[in-house]
């Protein structure tokens, strides 16, 4: 039974949830109020993030994630991007992860929350989350089955399987 009581943070991996929708339905789109409010499922939000990047590189693509994070700031969010990378020829996200975890962990360690809901399948926030639970700090992680690490749905608290409430979630 989920307390009330409790507050809770949401720490959204913005191209881990892009890939996991493709990977587990071509076409499925998540509406983020559904999924912050599904997510929350009563407790008290304190701050619902969304993590994600802008590719500098190609304008069109630019102009539709300004304006889907805008989308996202007005709804609430709290909207963390970084510039893509070049890397040979192909551009690549780098620091979304690490600004997620300092902000989950510092965020967690002052005691900002009771529970932090981190929505991604990337086994690599296992440590960090490992470091939450010895402080006390309960982590649920929320993605679909198709796109969740082994060791990630194993260390959480809790696992929320995005497949279950996909219905509730899809953006129409």
């Amino acid at each position: 039974m989920l307390d009330p009581n409790d507050r809770v943070m949401i720490f959204i991996d913005g191209s881990n949830l892009f890939h996991a929708c493709k990977a587990f339905r071509e076409g499925f789109k998540v509406d983020y109020e559904k999924l912050r409010d599904a997510l929350t499922s009563g407790r008290k939000l304190i701050r619902a993030y969304f993590y994600g990047s802008i590719n500098q590189f190609e304008s069109k693509i630019m102009e539709k994630q300004i304006k889907f994070h805008d989308a996202l700031r007005s709804k609430g969010f709290q909207v963390e991007v970084k510039r893509l990378k070049k890397r040979s020829e192909k551009p690549i996200e780098k620091g979304v992860d690490v600004a997620l975890v300092t902000d989950m962990l510092s965020l967690g360690f002052k005691r900002v929350y009771d529970v932090a809901i981190l929505v991604s399948g990337d086994s690599d926030f296992v440590r960090a989350i490992e470091k939450l639970k010895s402080e006390g700090i309960r982590v649920e992680v929320a993605m679909f089955k198709v796109a969740t690490g082994p060791d990630l749905a194993k260390v959480a608290d809790r696992y929320i399987a995005l497949d279950d409430i996909a219905n509730q979630i899809e953006l129409k």
